[in-house]
């Protein structure tokens, strides 16, 4: 599938989950909630964001484990302009600039920091799935509804997909010479410098995929995760409050877990859509309508994409870098 064939797809995709989310519902009467929200609400989502993902680089660092000692301002930067260029650029982008940034200017190799990436989201996808273990326990989805049905399936596909992560990672770990065996067959013909580009590549994303080797360090990991979503929920509950909608206490747990699932799905720059409509699905778990559920989704949306722009453009600017930079990070490799 082309680039633009692939762009026209995800604007696609968002465009019928806004349609799909705000489908029976006037705008002017979102407007109307959006306006009598709270607005300590929105700086505690705000906050939480921020500290959210400055727990994300805190938790990068013991997945890198380099010989060199990154400092916290470089994790930091790296990982606010990666999700940043998420936000305004195609194609996930970001997932390739985080360990672009990283490693120019750590000098540090960046396949090998693209390897932490895959594992964090392993880990990511593992935390997930223990959390919403618990959200089940409490609260039982039932798939009489169509938005218990989503959810039911959109959690089976998360776990499908975790656990055949966490398996290629294991065997790649614990087998890399069958790996590097099999490369080397398929880079046989090439050119003799292409030939030694590609099994550095490969050499250098397996040695980053040292996780699963250390179990101190992937507990420590895992405890980090749990704090950061922790942080998530929190963010989720402030925008909860500022839009008046009362929810048990595991409520924040199951809506993290729904729109976490929602984003995973291909659309347009920003997850603008997709997490709209896993609001409105998640909210909808608890009896709580498109007119309460709709101004919240909107209210989140916004308290997430705010900060991570407006902090990565700032980190982007200070690295001496712009958005042309990174919309060729793609075609020049790691």
């Amino acid at each position: 599938m082309g680039r633009a064939l692939k762009l026209f797809a995800g604007v696609a995709v968002s465009a019928v989950c806004v349609w799909l989310s705000m489908r029976d519902v006037r705008l002017t009467e979102v407007l109307a909630a959006l306006r009598h929200a709270r607005p300590l609400g929105f700086l505690g989502v705000f906050c939480a964001t921020l500290l959210g993902f400055w727990l994300r680089a805190v938790r990068w660092r013991p997945l890198l484990a380099t010989e060199k000692r990154i400092g916290g301002a470089s994790l930091f930067s790296a990982t606010m302009i990666g999700f940043m260029a998420n936000n305004l650029l195609p194609f996930r982008l970001g997932e390739f600039v985080r360990p672009w940034v990283l490693g120019r200017r750590e000098g540090i190799s960046k396949t090998r920091v693209f390897a932490t990436v895959v594992v964090e989201r392993v880990v990511d996808m593992l935390t997930l799935i223990a959390i919403l273990g618990l959200a089940l326990w409490v609260h039982p989805i039932s798939e009489t509804s169509e938005a218990g049905r989503l959810t039911r399936l959109g959690a089976r596909t998360l776990v499908v997909m975790a656990l055949a992560l966490t398996l290629v990672i294991v065997v790649l770990e614990h087998q890399p010479k069958l790996m590097l065996g099999l490369v080397h067959k398929l880079t046989d013909s090439l050119p003799a410098p292409t030939r030694q580009r590609a099994r550095a590549v490969i050499e250098q994303f397996l040695e980053g995929l040292g996780l699963f080797r250390d179990l101190p360090r992937l507990l420590w990991v895992f405890l980090l995760s749990v704090l950061m979503f922790g942080v998530v929920v929190l963010g989720v509950q402030a925008s909860l409050w500022a839009m008046r909608i009362d929810l048990p206490w595991y409520g924040g747990l199951l809506i993290l877990v729904v729109t976490a699932i929602g984003i995973m799905v291909p659309a347009a720059p920003g997850y603008i859509g997709t997490l709209n409509l896993a609001c409105v699905a998640g909210l909808a778990l608890f009896s709580v309508g498109k007119a309460q559920a709709v101004p919240f989704s909107w209210f989140y949306w916004a308290g997430q994409w705010l900060p991570v722009t407006l902090v990565g453009l700032y980190c982007l600017r200070r690295e001496g870098l712009s958005l042309a930079n990174l919309g060729h990070v793609r075609e020049e490799g790691t």
